[in-house]
Protein backbone atom coordinates (compact mmCIF):
# COMPACT_ATOMS: atom_id res chain seq x y z
CA UNK A 1 0.00 0.00 0.00
CA UNK A 2 1.56 3.47 -1.08
CA UNK A 3 1.70 5.91 1.63
CA UNK A 4 1.51 9.38 1.95
CA UNK A 5 5.21 11.75 2.10
CA UNK A 6 4.21 14.31 4.61
CA UNK A 7 7.33 16.75 5.08
CA UNK A 8 7.08 18.56 8.39
CA UNK A 9 7.39 22.87 7.94
CA UNK A 10 10.85 23.47 8.57
CA UNK A 11 11.99 26.52 11.50
CA UNK A 12 13.35 29.66 9.40
CA UNK A 13 17.27 29.71 9.19
CA UNK A 14 17.68 32.41 11.26
CA UNK A 15 15.66 30.61 14.14
CA UNK A 16 17.76 27.35 13.56
CA UNK A 17 21.18 29.38 13.88
CA UNK A 18 20.12 30.89 16.69
CA UNK A 19 18.88 28.15 18.68
CA UNK A 20 21.59 25.82 17.23
CA UNK A 21 24.00 28.29 19.17
CA UNK A 22 22.04 28.77 22.62
CA UNK A 23 21.89 24.91 23.04
CA UNK A 24 24.82 24.01 21.32
CA UNK A 25 23.43 21.29 19.45
CA UNK A 26 23.70 21.15 15.83
CA UNK A 27 21.29 22.99 13.30
CA UNK A 28 19.48 19.22 12.47
CA UNK A 29 19.28 18.26 16.15
CA UNK A 30 17.32 21.95 16.33
CA UNK A 31 14.61 21.24 14.00
CA UNK A 32 14.19 17.47 15.41
CA UNK A 33 13.45 18.77 18.72
CA UNK A 34 11.09 21.06 16.86
CA UNK A 35 9.25 18.29 15.04
CA UNK A 36 8.93 16.51 18.55
CA UNK A 37 7.68 19.58 20.49
CA UNK A 38 10.66 20.38 22.63
CA UNK A 39 10.99 24.04 23.33
CA UNK A 40 12.42 24.27 26.80
CA UNK A 41 14.48 22.09 28.96
CA UNK A 42 16.43 21.05 26.16
CA UNK A 43 18.72 19.60 28.71
CA UNK A 44 16.17 16.93 30.37
CA UNK A 45 15.36 15.79 27.30
CA UNK A 46 19.11 14.97 25.51
CA UNK A 47 20.25 14.12 29.31
CA UNK A 48 17.85 12.79 31.63
CA UNK A 49 18.89 11.90 35.19
CA UNK A 50 17.93 10.60 38.27
CA UNK A 51 16.94 14.17 39.82
CA UNK A 52 14.49 15.12 37.12
CA UNK A 53 12.25 12.31 38.76
CA UNK A 54 8.87 13.97 40.28
CA UNK A 55 8.72 13.78 44.00
CA UNK A 56 6.52 10.99 44.63
CA UNK A 57 4.03 12.03 47.29
CA UNK A 58 3.08 15.21 44.61
CA UNK A 59 0.69 11.93 43.36
CA UNK A 60 -2.79 11.38 45.25
CA UNK A 61 -3.19 9.06 47.89
CA UNK A 62 0.52 8.64 47.82
CA UNK A 63 1.06 9.60 51.61
CA UNK A 64 -1.94 7.22 52.77
CA UNK A 65 -1.12 4.46 50.83
CA UNK A 66 2.07 4.38 52.78
CA UNK A 67 1.02 4.77 55.79
CA UNK A 68 -1.28 2.02 55.27
CA UNK A 69 1.41 -0.39 53.83
CA UNK A 70 4.27 0.52 56.49
CA UNK A 71 1.41 -0.32 59.10
CA UNK A 72 0.94 -3.71 57.39
CA UNK A 73 3.97 -4.92 57.68
CA UNK A 74 4.81 -3.35 60.78
CA UNK A 75 2.11 -5.63 62.25
CA UNK A 76 3.39 -8.81 60.25
CA UNK A 77 0.12 -9.34 58.18
CA UNK A 78 0.14 -10.33 55.18
CA UNK A 79 0.23 -8.61 51.76
CA UNK A 80 -1.23 -9.61 48.69
CA UNK A 81 0.32 -7.89 45.18
CA UNK A 82 -2.35 -8.59 42.59
CA UNK A 83 -1.00 -7.96 38.60
CA UNK A 84 -1.94 -7.99 35.37
CA UNK A 85 -1.25 -10.67 32.97
CA UNK A 86 0.59 -8.45 30.36
CA UNK A 87 4.22 -7.54 30.22
CA UNK A 88 3.64 -3.89 32.23
CA UNK A 89 1.34 -5.76 34.78
CA UNK A 90 4.56 -8.73 35.48
CA UNK A 91 7.16 -6.28 35.22
CA UNK A 92 5.11 -3.78 38.06
CA UNK A 93 4.43 -6.36 40.19
CA UNK A 94 8.08 -8.37 40.02
CA UNK A 95 9.02 -4.81 41.32
CA UNK A 96 6.49 -4.27 44.20
CA UNK A 97 7.32 -7.92 45.20
CA UNK A 98 11.11 -7.78 45.23
CA UNK A 99 11.24 -4.46 47.54
CA UNK A 100 9.01 -5.45 49.97
CA UNK A 101 10.16 -8.19 50.11
CA UNK A 102 14.01 -6.17 50.74
CA UNK A 103 12.11 -4.53 53.58
CA UNK A 104 10.90 -7.83 55.14
CA UNK A 105 7.12 -7.88 54.47
CA UNK A 106 5.02 -10.52 54.25
CA UNK A 107 4.13 -10.69 50.72
CA UNK A 108 2.58 -12.86 48.02
CA UNK A 109 1.22 -12.36 44.41
CA UNK A 110 -1.55 -13.47 42.27
CA UNK A 111 -2.03 -12.98 38.68
CA UNK A 112 -5.36 -13.69 36.94
CA UNK A 113 -5.39 -15.93 34.28
CA UNK A 114 -6.47 -14.52 30.86
CA UNK A 115 -8.90 -17.16 29.30
CA UNK A 116 -10.63 -18.25 32.76
CA UNK A 117 -10.81 -15.08 34.86
CA UNK A 118 -10.33 -12.16 32.03
CA UNK A 119 -8.79 -8.26 33.68
CA UNK A 120 -8.73 -7.18 36.62
CA UNK A 121 -9.97 -7.92 39.97
CA UNK A 122 -12.47 -10.91 40.88
CA UNK A 123 -14.64 -12.08 43.52
CA UNK A 124 -12.92 -15.78 43.23
CA UNK A 125 -8.90 -14.31 43.91
CA UNK A 126 -10.47 -12.33 46.52
CA UNK A 127 -11.92 -15.48 48.22
CA UNK A 128 -8.63 -17.12 47.72
CA UNK A 129 -7.13 -13.82 49.02
CA UNK A 130 -8.89 -14.32 52.22
CA UNK A 131 -8.46 -18.23 52.64
CA UNK A 132 -4.43 -17.04 52.59
CA UNK A 133 -5.58 -14.55 55.48
CA UNK A 134 -4.60 -11.77 53.37
CA UNK A 135 -4.48 -8.33 55.07
CA UNK A 136 -4.20 -5.84 52.50
CA UNK A 137 -4.22 -6.22 48.60
CA UNK A 138 -2.58 -3.79 46.21
CA UNK A 139 -2.95 -3.89 42.62
CA UNK A 140 -0.38 -3.38 39.61
CA UNK A 141 -1.49 -2.28 36.35
CA UNK A 142 -5.12 -3.02 37.04
CA UNK A 143 -8.08 -2.09 39.09
CA UNK A 144 -8.91 1.30 38.45
CA UNK A 145 -12.56 -0.33 37.12
CA UNK A 146 -13.55 -2.78 39.94
CA UNK A 147 -16.01 -1.10 41.81
CA UNK A 148 -17.62 -4.01 42.38
CA UNK A 149 -14.58 -6.28 43.50
CA UNK A 150 -13.83 -3.28 45.89
CA UNK A 151 -16.75 -3.24 47.82
CA UNK A 152 -16.89 -7.01 48.15
CA UNK A 153 -13.41 -7.44 49.50
CA UNK A 154 -14.08 -4.13 51.81
CA UNK A 155 -16.92 -6.00 52.89
CA UNK A 156 -15.10 -8.68 54.00
CA UNK A 157 -12.20 -6.79 55.97
CA UNK A 158 -9.63 -6.74 53.36
CA UNK A 159 -7.68 -3.19 52.48
CA UNK A 160 -7.33 -2.41 49.23
CA UNK A 161 -4.73 -0.32 47.30
CA UNK A 162 -5.06 0.30 43.97
CA UNK A 163 -1.87 1.41 41.56
CA UNK A 164 -3.06 2.08 38.05
CA UNK A 165 -3.12 4.27 35.48
CA UNK A 166 -5.56 3.76 33.00
CA UNK A 167 -8.48 6.60 32.54
CA UNK A 168 -10.78 5.91 35.47
CA UNK A 169 -14.76 6.25 35.15
CA UNK A 170 -17.22 6.55 37.20
CA UNK A 171 -17.93 5.18 39.81
CA UNK A 172 -14.37 5.31 41.32
CA UNK A 173 -13.61 2.40 43.46
CA UNK A 174 -13.91 3.64 47.46
CA UNK A 175 -10.47 2.60 48.01
CA UNK A 176 -6.88 4.34 48.22
CA UNK A 177 -5.80 4.94 44.34
CA UNK A 178 -2.70 5.57 42.27
CA UNK A 179 -3.21 7.03 39.02
CA UNK A 180 -2.18 10.14 37.53
CA UNK A 181 -5.33 9.85 35.58
CA UNK A 182 -7.33 10.89 37.78
CA UNK A 183 -8.74 14.51 37.22
CA UNK A 184 -7.92 15.94 40.85
CA UNK A 185 -4.28 14.07 40.69
CA UNK A 186 -1.74 16.93 40.68
CA UNK A 187 0.82 14.97 39.75
CA UNK A 188 2.39 16.73 37.00
CA UNK A 189 3.01 13.92 34.34
CA UNK A 190 -0.30 11.99 33.76
CA UNK A 191 1.06 9.07 31.37
CA UNK A 192 3.08 6.67 33.43
CA UNK A 193 3.09 3.16 32.59
CA UNK A 194 1.65 0.55 35.02
CA UNK A 195 5.01 -0.25 36.16
CA UNK A 196 5.58 3.48 36.00
CA UNK A 197 3.06 4.14 39.03
CA UNK A 198 4.51 1.07 40.82
CA UNK A 199 7.76 2.53 40.81
CA UNK A 200 6.47 5.86 42.50
CA UNK A 201 5.09 3.58 45.40
CA UNK A 202 8.46 2.01 46.04
CA UNK A 203 10.28 5.31 45.27
CA UNK A 204 7.68 6.99 48.38
CA UNK A 205 8.17 3.67 50.47
CA UNK A 206 12.16 4.18 50.17
CA UNK A 207 11.73 7.53 51.59
CA UNK A 208 9.76 7.18 54.53
CA UNK A 209 10.94 3.61 55.53
CA UNK A 210 13.40 4.87 58.52
CA UNK A 211 15.63 2.25 59.37
CA UNK A 212 16.95 0.33 56.07
CA UNK A 213 17.83 3.34 53.02
CA UNK A 214 17.27 1.31 49.44
CA UNK A 215 18.50 2.53 46.11
CA UNK A 216 15.23 1.96 44.49
CA UNK A 217 17.17 2.66 41.06
CA UNK A 218 18.42 -0.57 40.36
CA UNK A 219 14.66 -1.82 39.86
CA UNK A 220 14.69 0.34 36.52
CA UNK A 221 15.02 -2.28 34.38
CA UNK A 222 12.14 -3.54 35.39
CA UNK A 223 10.64 0.15 34.50
CA UNK A 224 11.74 0.08 30.96
CA UNK A 225 10.87 -2.94 30.25
CA UNK A 226 7.52 -2.44 31.21
CA UNK A 227 7.21 0.48 30.01
CA UNK A 228 8.62 0.27 26.63
CA UNK A 229 6.29 -3.09 26.05
CA UNK A 230 2.99 -0.71 27.12
CA UNK A 231 3.48 1.55 24.62
CA UNK A 232 2.78 4.60 26.31
CA UNK A 233 3.91 7.95 25.46
CA UNK A 234 7.91 8.16 25.78
CA UNK A 235 8.14 11.84 26.97
CA UNK A 236 8.69 13.81 30.44
CA UNK A 237 8.94 11.78 33.20
CA UNK A 238 8.63 8.21 31.07
CA UNK A 239 11.65 9.19 28.82
CA UNK A 240 13.83 9.50 32.34
CA UNK A 241 12.36 6.54 33.67
CA UNK A 242 13.54 4.37 30.35
CA UNK A 243 16.99 6.13 29.65
CA UNK A 244 17.97 5.45 33.25
CA UNK A 245 16.59 2.00 33.30
CA UNK A 246 18.41 1.24 29.82
CA UNK A 247 21.53 1.76 31.61
CA UNK A 248 20.31 -0.18 34.31
CA UNK A 249 19.41 -2.92 32.53
CA UNK A 250 22.54 -3.04 30.75
CA UNK A 251 24.50 -4.18 33.75
CA UNK A 252 21.58 -5.68 35.19
CA UNK A 253 21.83 -8.11 38.70
CA UNK A 254 18.41 -9.74 37.88
CA UNK A 255 19.70 -13.21 37.86
CA UNK A 256 15.94 -13.35 35.45
CA UNK A 257 16.58 -10.89 33.50
CA UNK A 258 20.39 -12.43 32.53
CA UNK A 259 18.81 -15.40 31.91
CA UNK A 260 16.28 -14.33 29.38
CA UNK A 261 18.87 -11.82 27.89
CA UNK A 262 20.97 -14.89 26.95
CA UNK A 263 18.60 -17.72 25.59
CA UNK A 264 17.26 -14.99 23.70
CA UNK A 265 20.92 -14.25 21.93
CA UNK A 266 21.34 -11.05 23.51
CA UNK A 267 24.25 -11.67 25.64
CA UNK A 268 27.33 -9.01 25.22
CA UNK A 269 25.24 -7.30 22.62
CA UNK A 270 23.70 -3.47 23.33
CA UNK A 271 19.97 -3.33 24.43
CA UNK A 272 18.03 -0.64 23.36
CA UNK A 273 14.15 -0.04 23.01
CA UNK A 274 14.05 -2.30 19.94
CA UNK A 275 15.82 -5.12 21.42
CA UNK A 276 12.91 -5.06 24.36
CA UNK A 277 9.97 -4.48 22.06
CA UNK A 278 11.27 -7.00 19.59
CA UNK A 279 12.99 -9.40 21.50
CA UNK A 280 12.30 -9.57 25.70
CA UNK A 281 8.70 -8.18 26.13
CA UNK A 282 6.93 -10.79 23.47
CA UNK A 283 8.95 -13.51 25.57
CA UNK A 284 7.54 -12.34 28.60
CA UNK A 285 4.31 -11.35 27.45
CA UNK A 286 3.95 -15.01 25.74
CA UNK A 287 3.29 -16.73 28.95
CA UNK A 288 0.17 -14.57 29.64
CA UNK A 289 -1.06 -15.05 26.15
CA UNK A 290 -1.12 -18.74 25.71
CA UNK A 291 -0.44 -20.20 29.45
CA UNK A 292 0.12 -18.59 33.39
CA UNK A 293 1.70 -15.26 33.61
CA UNK A 294 3.04 -16.33 36.70
CA UNK A 295 5.71 -17.43 35.16
CA UNK A 296 7.18 -14.46 34.11
CA UNK A 297 7.18 -13.08 37.52
CA UNK A 298 8.53 -16.23 38.47
CA UNK A 299 11.51 -15.43 36.56
CA UNK A 300 11.50 -12.45 37.52
CA UNK A 301 11.67 -12.94 41.41
CA UNK A 302 14.33 -15.63 40.44
CA UNK A 303 17.80 -16.26 41.96
CA UNK A 304 18.65 -19.30 40.98
CA UNK A 305 20.44 -19.00 36.90
CA UNK A 306 19.64 -22.75 36.85
CA UNK A 307 15.97 -22.44 37.47
CA UNK A 308 16.26 -18.72 36.23
CA UNK A 309 17.68 -20.28 32.62
CA UNK A 310 14.94 -23.28 32.80
CA UNK A 311 12.05 -20.72 32.72
CA UNK A 312 13.46 -18.46 30.48
CA UNK A 313 13.37 -21.42 27.98
CA UNK A 314 10.25 -21.90 28.38
CA UNK A 315 9.38 -18.85 28.06
CA UNK A 316 11.31 -18.86 24.69
CA UNK A 317 9.10 -22.13 23.73
CA UNK A 318 6.14 -20.39 24.41
CA UNK A 319 6.83 -17.43 22.27
CA UNK A 320 7.78 -19.26 19.39
CA UNK A 321 4.31 -21.45 19.70
CA UNK A 322 2.71 -17.90 20.32
CA UNK A 323 4.09 -16.90 16.77
CA UNK A 324 2.80 -19.72 15.22
CA UNK A 325 -0.55 -19.61 16.88
CA UNK A 326 -0.62 -16.12 15.88
CA UNK A 327 0.77 -16.73 11.72
CA UNK A 328 -2.29 -19.49 11.82
CA UNK A 329 -5.53 -16.75 13.04
CA UNK A 330 -3.79 -14.17 10.39
CA UNK A 331 -3.90 -16.78 8.05
CA UNK A 332 -7.26 -17.67 8.38
CA UNK A 333 -8.23 -14.00 9.20
CA UNK A 334 -7.30 -12.89 5.99
CA UNK A 335 -9.65 -16.07 4.42
CA UNK A 336 -12.68 -14.53 5.89
CA UNK A 337 -12.24 -10.99 5.27
CA UNK A 338 -15.35 -9.25 3.08
CA UNK A 339 -14.61 -8.56 -0.53
CA UNK A 340 -16.27 -5.36 -0.07
CA UNK A 341 -14.52 -2.72 1.35
CA UNK A 342 -16.10 -1.18 4.80
CA UNK A 343 -14.25 1.17 6.84
CA UNK A 344 -14.21 -1.21 9.53
CA UNK A 345 -12.82 -4.53 9.80
CA UNK A 346 -14.40 -7.28 12.19
CA UNK A 347 -14.05 -10.87 12.36
CA UNK A 348 -14.62 -13.94 14.28
CA UNK A 349 -14.69 -17.13 14.70
CA UNK A 350 -14.71 -20.36 17.17
CA UNK A 351 -11.19 -21.39 18.39
CA UNK A 352 -9.67 -18.56 17.81
CA UNK A 353 -7.29 -18.15 21.21
CA UNK A 354 -8.30 -14.85 22.97
CA UNK A 355 -4.30 -14.34 23.83
CA UNK A 356 -3.16 -13.41 20.46
CA UNK A 357 -6.54 -11.44 19.18
CA UNK A 358 -4.98 -8.28 20.10
CA UNK A 359 -1.49 -8.80 17.32
CA UNK A 360 -4.38 -10.59 14.87
CA UNK A 361 -6.10 -7.39 14.74
CA UNK A 362 -2.57 -5.40 15.08
CA UNK A 363 -1.62 -7.18 12.04
CA UNK A 364 -4.43 -6.96 10.15
CA UNK A 365 -4.71 -3.17 10.89
CA UNK A 366 -1.47 -2.57 9.88
CA UNK A 367 -1.57 -4.54 6.14
CA UNK A 368 -4.86 -2.86 5.15
CA UNK A 369 -4.94 0.29 7.35
CA UNK A 370 -8.92 -0.05 8.87
CA UNK A 371 -9.87 -0.08 12.70
CA UNK A 372 -10.11 -3.78 13.21
CA UNK A 373 -11.97 -5.61 15.39
CA UNK A 374 -11.21 -9.13 16.27
CA UNK A 375 -13.26 -11.69 18.44
CA UNK A 376 -12.96 -15.02 19.65
CA UNK A 377 -16.43 -16.80 20.09
CA UNK A 378 -16.99 -18.60 23.41
CA UNK A 379 -20.16 -20.01 24.14
CA UNK A 380 -22.68 -17.03 23.78
CA UNK A 381 -20.52 -14.23 24.00
CA UNK A 382 -17.07 -13.01 22.18
CA UNK A 383 -14.17 -11.29 23.51
CA UNK A 384 -12.18 -9.13 21.45
CA UNK A 385 -9.55 -6.97 20.97
CA UNK A 386 -9.30 -3.81 18.66
CA UNK A 387 -6.74 -1.93 17.13
CA UNK A 388 -6.94 1.57 15.10
CA UNK A 389 -5.64 4.13 12.56
CA UNK A 390 -4.58 7.76 14.44
CA UNK A 391 -7.85 9.37 12.72
CA UNK A 392 -10.57 6.93 14.51
CA UNK A 393 -10.74 6.39 18.38
CA UNK A 394 -11.54 3.21 19.21
CA UNK A 395 -12.78 3.79 22.49
CA UNK A 396 -14.82 6.70 21.40
CA UNK A 397 -16.26 4.49 19.08
CA UNK A 398 -16.96 2.05 21.79
CA UNK A 399 -18.72 4.44 23.93
CA UNK A 400 -21.51 4.64 21.18
CA UNK A 401 -21.80 1.12 21.37
CA UNK A 402 -22.01 0.77 24.92
CA UNK A 403 -25.62 -0.09 24.96
CA UNK A 404 -24.64 -3.52 22.92
CA UNK A 405 -21.65 -4.52 25.03
CA UNK A 406 -21.03 -6.55 27.69
CA UNK A 407 -18.35 -4.97 28.71
CA UNK A 408 -15.43 -2.78 27.19
CA UNK A 409 -12.43 -0.37 27.81
CA UNK A 410 -8.92 0.86 26.37
CA UNK A 411 -7.94 4.35 24.69
CA UNK A 412 -8.09 5.76 21.50
CA UNK A 413 -6.06 3.09 19.25
CA UNK A 414 -6.72 0.11 21.18
CA UNK A 415 -9.29 -1.25 23.09
CA UNK A 416 -10.61 -4.84 24.15
CA UNK A 417 -14.48 -5.56 24.73
CA UNK A 418 -16.66 -8.51 25.26
CA UNK A 419 -20.37 -8.65 23.40
CA UNK A 420 -23.06 -11.14 22.99
CA UNK A 421 -23.39 -13.08 20.06
CA UNK A 422 -26.71 -11.68 19.01
CA UNK A 423 -25.19 -8.44 19.07
CA UNK A 424 -21.83 -8.89 17.29
CA UNK A 425 -23.55 -7.78 13.82
CA UNK A 426 -25.47 -5.31 15.25
CA UNK A 427 -21.80 -3.76 16.81
CA UNK A 428 -20.16 -4.14 13.11
CA UNK A 429 -23.29 -2.43 11.80
CA UNK A 430 -23.15 0.34 14.52
CA UNK A 431 -19.47 1.16 14.29
CA UNK A 432 -19.53 1.23 10.26
CA UNK A 433 -22.00 3.85 10.66
CA UNK A 434 -19.86 5.61 13.00
CA UNK A 435 -16.85 5.46 10.78
CA UNK A 436 -18.79 6.57 7.43
CA UNK A 437 -19.71 9.65 9.63
CA UNK A 438 -16.58 10.63 11.25
CA UNK A 439 -13.87 9.21 8.53
CA UNK A 440 -12.73 10.42 4.66
CA UNK A 441 -10.90 8.39 2.02
CA UNK A 442 -7.92 10.11 2.72
CA UNK A 443 -8.13 8.44 6.37
CA UNK A 444 -7.45 5.28 5.25
CA UNK A 445 -4.43 6.01 3.79
CA UNK A 446 -1.45 5.45 5.67
CA UNK A 447 1.65 8.08 6.18
CA UNK A 448 4.95 8.86 7.08
CA UNK A 449 5.52 11.80 8.74
CA UNK A 450 9.30 13.45 7.88
CA UNK A 451 11.47 15.27 9.58
CA UNK A 452 12.90 17.30 6.59
CA UNK A 453 14.74 16.98 3.61
CA UNK A 454 18.53 16.28 3.53
CA UNK A 455 21.60 15.51 1.04
CA UNK A 456 23.97 12.58 1.82
CA UNK A 457 26.82 15.03 1.75
CA UNK A 458 25.51 16.62 4.62
CA UNK A 459 25.10 13.29 6.62
CA UNK A 460 28.93 12.97 8.15
CA UNK A 461 29.30 10.74 11.46
CA UNK A 462 28.58 13.33 14.02
CA UNK A 463 25.47 13.37 13.00
CA UNK A 464 24.68 10.08 13.66
CA UNK A 465 26.62 9.92 16.89
CA UNK A 466 24.20 13.00 17.76
CA UNK A 467 20.97 11.34 16.49
CA UNK A 468 21.70 8.65 19.39
CA UNK A 469 20.88 11.54 21.92
CA UNK A 470 17.05 11.29 20.99
CA UNK A 471 16.95 7.74 22.01
CA UNK A 472 14.57 5.97 23.48
CA UNK A 473 12.67 6.20 20.38
CA UNK A 474 8.75 5.32 21.00
CA UNK A 475 5.15 6.96 21.14
CA UNK A 476 5.72 11.11 20.90
CA UNK A 477 9.31 10.64 20.26
CA UNK A 478 9.26 8.86 16.24
CA UNK A 479 12.61 7.35 14.94
CA UNK A 480 13.96 10.20 12.91
CA UNK A 481 12.88 10.07 9.57
CA UNK A 482 14.54 12.20 6.86
CA UNK A 483 13.74 12.40 3.04
CA UNK A 484 16.73 12.28 0.35
CA UNK A 485 16.33 12.59 -3.53
CA UNK A 486 18.00 11.55 -6.76
CA UNK A 487 19.88 8.24 -5.63
CA UNK A 488 21.13 5.99 -7.92
CA UNK A 489 21.05 2.31 -6.73
CA UNK A 490 24.41 0.41 -7.69
CA UNK A 491 23.87 -2.93 -6.33
CA UNK A 492 21.45 -4.65 -4.36
CA UNK A 493 20.98 -8.23 -2.60
CA UNK A 494 18.68 -9.82 -0.28
CA UNK A 495 20.21 -11.03 2.97
CA UNK A 496 16.81 -13.06 4.52
CA UNK A 497 13.28 -13.53 3.80
CA UNK A 498 11.82 -9.61 4.48
CA UNK A 499 15.68 -7.91 4.65
CA UNK A 500 17.86 -6.34 1.79
CA UNK A 501 20.41 -4.66 1.86
CA UNK A 502 21.24 -1.48 -0.72
CA UNK A 503 24.08 0.29 -1.96
CA UNK A 504 22.75 4.07 -2.94
CA UNK A 505 24.93 6.86 -4.15
CA UNK A 506 24.21 10.55 -4.06
CA UNK A 507 24.56 12.73 -7.19
CA UNK A 508 27.61 14.18 -5.91
CA UNK A 509 29.30 10.74 -5.20
CA UNK A 510 28.53 10.37 -1.67
CA UNK A 511 27.89 6.39 -0.91
CA UNK A 512 25.66 4.77 1.76
CA UNK A 513 24.97 1.13 2.40
CA UNK A 514 21.12 0.91 2.64
CA UNK A 515 19.49 -1.83 4.63
CA UNK A 516 15.11 -2.60 4.24
CA UNK A 517 12.37 -4.44 6.10
CA UNK A 518 9.47 -5.77 3.81
CA UNK A 519 10.54 -3.49 0.96
CA UNK A 520 8.81 -4.50 -2.79
CA UNK A 521 11.94 -6.11 -2.94
CA UNK A 522 10.96 -7.63 -6.96
CA UNK A 523 10.57 -3.58 -8.22
CA UNK A 524 14.23 -2.59 -7.28
CA UNK A 525 16.17 -2.65 -9.81
CA UNK A 526 20.44 -1.72 -10.45
CA UNK A 527 21.04 1.05 -11.65
CA UNK A 528 17.30 2.49 -10.89
CA UNK A 529 17.51 6.36 -9.60
CA UNK A 530 15.10 6.96 -6.26
CA UNK A 531 13.62 8.99 -3.54
CA UNK A 532 14.09 7.44 -0.31
CA UNK A 533 12.59 7.74 3.19
CA UNK A 534 15.23 6.50 6.09
CA UNK A 535 16.36 6.49 9.14
CA UNK A 536 20.13 7.03 10.03
CA UNK A 537 21.51 3.90 12.10
CA UNK A 538 24.58 3.26 13.70
CA UNK A 539 24.98 -0.90 13.68
CA UNK A 540 27.43 -2.74 15.48
CA UNK A 541 29.37 -6.22 13.92
CA UNK A 542 32.66 -7.48 14.59
CA UNK A 543 33.27 -4.34 17.59
CA UNK A 544 33.14 -1.74 14.46
CA UNK A 545 30.41 0.59 14.27
CA UNK A 546 28.38 0.82 10.95
CA UNK A 547 26.73 3.88 9.77
CA UNK A 548 23.76 2.88 7.52
CA UNK A 549 20.24 4.08 6.07
CA UNK A 550 17.64 2.50 7.73
CA UNK A 551 15.16 2.65 4.30
CA UNK A 552 11.64 2.89 5.50
CA UNK A 553 9.91 4.13 1.80
CA UNK A 554 11.24 4.38 -1.45
CA UNK A 555 9.89 5.76 -4.90
CA UNK A 556 11.32 5.26 -8.04
CA UNK A 557 12.09 8.47 -10.26
CA UNK A 558 10.71 8.79 -13.43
Amino acid sequence: MEKKWIVQKSLGKEEIHSLSQKWSISPLMVQLLHNRGVRKEIRKFLYPCREDLYNPFLMKGMEEAIQVILRTIHKQKKILIYGDYDVDGITATSLLLLFLREIKANVYFYIPKRESEGYGLNKEAIDKALQKKISLIITCDCGISSFKEVEYAKSKGLEIIITDHHFPEDPLPSCIILDPEQSDCPYPFKKLAGVGVAFKLIQGLSERFSYKKIEVTKYLDLVAIGTIADIVPLKDENRTLVKLGLECLRKTNNVGLKALINVSSLSGKKIGEREIGFILAPRINACGRLSLAVKGVRLLLSTSFGEAHKLAQELNKENISRQRLQEEICREAEEILPKEKDPIILLYKKGWHPGVIGLVASYIKEKYFRPTFIFSLDGKNARGSARSIPSFSVFDALKECEDLLISFGGHKMAAGMEVSLENIEKLRERLNYIAYKSLSPSDFIPSLLIDTRINLEELEEKIFEELELLSPYGVENPLPLFLTTDLSISSFRKVRKGYMKISLCSPGGKRFEGIGFNLKSDEIKAPNRVDIIFSPQINYQGGRKLYQLNIKDYRERN
